[in-house]
């Protein structure tokens, strides 16, 4: 059974700006591999570059901005350990958070 879900993903901000849609279209296929489908986007205004609200530390560096962008997508709920093992595994993701939405 599907299920709406959204998802934050924070983009390390040492990708390039013409890399960033690669970046972020690879997190779209994660959700496709995973079996589901990606229904929006934003990573426009009020997303994209932002400072953080505290450094984080990556990759040995200390890291005060970040590209955000947010999902929204359906899937299965047994699909979603999956994605979550390949954000953290990607070096290119600072943080993510995956939330499922309500149902009408």
């Amino acid at each position: 059974m599907l299920r709406g879900y959204e998802m934050m993903v924070v983009v390390t901000p040492q990708v390039a700006e013409d890399e960033l849609t690669g970046a972020l279209d690879q997190v779209s296929g994660y959700i496709a591999n995973a079996g589901g489908s990606v229904s929006e986007v934003l990573k426009d205004n009020p997303w994209g570059r932002r400072r953080l609200a505290y450094p984080i530390r990556h990759n040995g560096q200390d890291v005060r901005d970040g590209f955000f962008a947010l999902y929204h997508f359906q899937s299965d709920a047994m699909k979603i350990a999956d994605l979550e093992r390949s954000l953290k595994l990607n070096d290119r993701v600072l943080r993510h958070i995956v939330l499922r939405t309500e149902e009408d």
